[in-house]
Formats: structure tokens, C-alpha cells, sequence
């Protein structure tokens, strides 16, 4: 539906209809930034699902978002988009809305998705993949969230109204993950702050996530020994969230939006993966490492039909996670992302 010369044409409406949640969004800037480059004063607008709003409200990339909601009239989403003539429009979700859409151009990539290869391929770099014809081949896969200053003050406000000076060391634990299944024990989370407090004595730690998180970020605080340690779940915006990434020495997460919100930002990570594939979901980037337990069924295609009981997570230790960050916050040598 596209012309091979589609990189020479002018073009001034594009319409991304991208995925669900954070992370996944997140996952599509390279390719998103790649389409941006080549057409630098065109206006972009974003179809996003109901967890990929903060993605994209107050986004300086999009004039405007729409949100997809599996619940309510599919054509009230069509009727919403075609207020506008796109000169393209690029699908990530690989639905039938381009169909239904007022496009000149539209790009799909049923075909691409089909054969294309997905346990050991990043899954940024499949994006980039599939949009290569088009724009070109980008060698530099790099995470996008931009960050205005006000969250960036605002943050800064809140840390300094706290007593955290810019010279303290950051530690930022994230707990939560999109399912159970993810989630490293809060218990072990407990234990590693206390590692951590042991070892670096002046360091500030910060739980992060979401509201309904936050009773899960009080019952670990409860369960460490140190007054430093602060629980923010639920209280900072996503850009403010990002501000904090931004400034942090850490971040100590299962599988998560916030992952891939710090690569974004350029926080070094520590990322604990259990039954999920850290090869087509892991962190971008180089200061970063994940960790995982090595039992044969690494990488993990079969989450949703575990049947040892993600043994997986379970398994990996807070010894494993407190030497994988002293190695970041020592800066003894670059870490790699996969330690295999």
C-alpha cells in the first residue's frame, strides 16, 4: 500500500497506531524517531491503548492521541480518527483499522510479523525491521520518553523538599511488574535494600509504582532496617517518575514499563527476569544486566503454561542481584546485558 520512493514524498499527517501499555510504546520509539527524522515537519498523532496513555498525553511527539478501548464501540474510534486525512499511517498493532481509516499511504506488516523472528530478536529491533524498506536501516537502537523541564523541576522540588541532595547516591527498587507471574518476592526486595544499605550506608532508596502498588512498596519499607528509604508508589506522575530514573545511580526492577522508562532515560538497570524472554524484552542499552536463574527452559516461550511453577523466579537469589549491582555502582568494569 506504500510506494518504495514513500522516504522522497512529502508528507505532512501521520497517524501511529501503536500498542497497549508503557512498555510496549516505549518499544516502538526507535522506529517512531526513524519515521520522525524522515519527515521532520510533518504532525504526528498516536492511537494508544488504555495503559499506554501517560505514553502519550502530554507528549511533545503527538499533536494528539486517541485511545483504544477493546470495551467500547470500535467504530467511535474510527469515527475519532477519520476527523483527519492522514498522508500515512503506520500500524504496529497489525489490526484492520488502516482499512477503516482515511490514509493515502498505509503500512502494515502482516506478512513481516509472520516470519519474522522473535525469540532472540529484540523487539525494538523488529520494528526497525519492518519500516527498513521504507526509511532505511538504523544501526543505533536507542529508547525515546521525552522529559519537559517542569516534571524535571518538579521532581527536583520534591527531592530537595525531602533532605536528597544531588551529591546522595540513588537507588530507585521497582516491585511491581503487569502480572504476578513477574514479580520477584517482596521479601527478597526487602533483603537486597538492607544488602544495599549495608554496603553503600549513605544511600537513598526509592520504591516505585503504581497507585495500587503502593501498599506492596509500605509492606517492604516495613521490612527494612533503614530510615532512608522512601515509598513513592503512586504519588509521582510518569514524567516525574522519569525525572527520578534520570537522576539515579539504579534502578532494580522485574520485567516492567519502568524498565524500558529508564533505558529511555538513560538509568543504569538491573533487571530480574524470570518467566519472560529478556532477549526480545530486555533492557536497551550497555550499563545494564539482567538477571535470571539459567534453567533449561531459559528463555521462556511458554509463560502462560508455566509448569514449574516459575521455578524460574524463585530460584534467583539476593546475592545474585546485590553482586550484579555492586558491579554498576562500583563501576569496576562496563557490564554486559546478558551475563550467560
Amino acid at each position: 500500500m506504500c510506494p518504495k520512493n514513500l522516504k522522497e514524498l512529502k508528507i505532512k499527517k501521520v497517524l501511529v497506531i501503536g500498542l497497549s501499555c508503557l512498555g510496549d510504546n516505549l518499544l516502538l520509539t526507535p522506529a517512531i524517531a526513524k519515521i520522525r527524522d524522515t519527515y521532520r515537519d510533518a504532525e504526528f498523532d498516536i492511537i494508544v491503548g488504555l495503559r499506554g496513555i501517560d505514553f502519550a498525553k502530554d507528549n511533545p511527539w503527538f499533536a494528539r492521541y486517541i485511545v483504544f478501548n477493546k470495551r467500547e464501540n470500535i467504530f467511535r474510534l474510527i469515527g475519532q480518527a477519520n476527523k483527519t486525512r492522514y498522508d500515512l499511517i503506520v500500524d504496529f498493532r497489525n489490526s484492520l483499522l488502516p482499512f477503516f481509516l482515511r490514509g493515502k499511504y498505509k503500512m502494515t506488516f502482516y506478512r513481516q510479523e509472520f516470519f519474522s523472528e522473535k525469540n532472540y530478536t529484540h523487539e525494538s529491533k523488529r520494528m526497525l525491521d519492518f519500516i527498513a524498506p521504507y526509511f532505511g536501516k538504523e544501526q543505533d537502537i536507542r529508547l525515546y520518553f521525552p522529559l519537559p523541564k517542569k516534571d524535571r523541576d518538579s521532581m527536583e522540588e520534591r527531592l530537595r523538599s525531602m533532605g536528597i541532595r544531588n551529591s546522595d547516591m540513588r537507588i530507585v527498587l521497582n516491585p511491581g511488574a503487569g502480572g504476578s507471574d513477574k514479580k520477584w518476592a517482596k521479601e527478597k526486595f526487602a533483603a537486597l535494600a538492607n544488602e544495599l544499605f549495608s554496603t553503600y550506608g549513605d544511600a537513598r532508596i526509592f520504591i516505585t509504582g503504581v497507585a495500587g502498588e503502593r501498599p506492596l512498596g509500605e509492606e517492604i519499607k516495613k521490612l527494612v532496617n533503614h530510615g532512608n528509604i522512601y515509598n513513592l508508589a503512586g504519588e509521582t506522575t510518569l514524567r516525574e517518575l522519569g525525572a527520578l530514573l534520570e537522576k539515579s545511580d539504579l534502578l532494580i526492577t522485574n520485567d516492567s514499563g519502568t524498565m524500558h522508562m529508564a533505558a529511555a532515560v538513560n538509568c543504569p538497570i538491573i533487571a530480574i527476569f524470570g518467566p519472560t524472554n529478556p532477549y526480545r524484552y530486555g533492557p536497551v542499552g550497555t550499563k545494564n544486566i539482567v538477571v535470571h536463574s539459567k534453567i533449561d527452559c531459559f528463555p521462556c516461550k511458554n509463560r502462560r503454561r508455566c509448569r514449574k511453577n516459575f521455578l524460574c523466579l524463585e530460584k534467583i537469589s539476593v546475592d545474585q542481584v546485590m553482586k550484579s549491582a555492586m558491579l554498576i555502582l562500583d563501576d569496576k568494569e562496563q557490564p554486559l546485558l546478558f551475563d550467560l
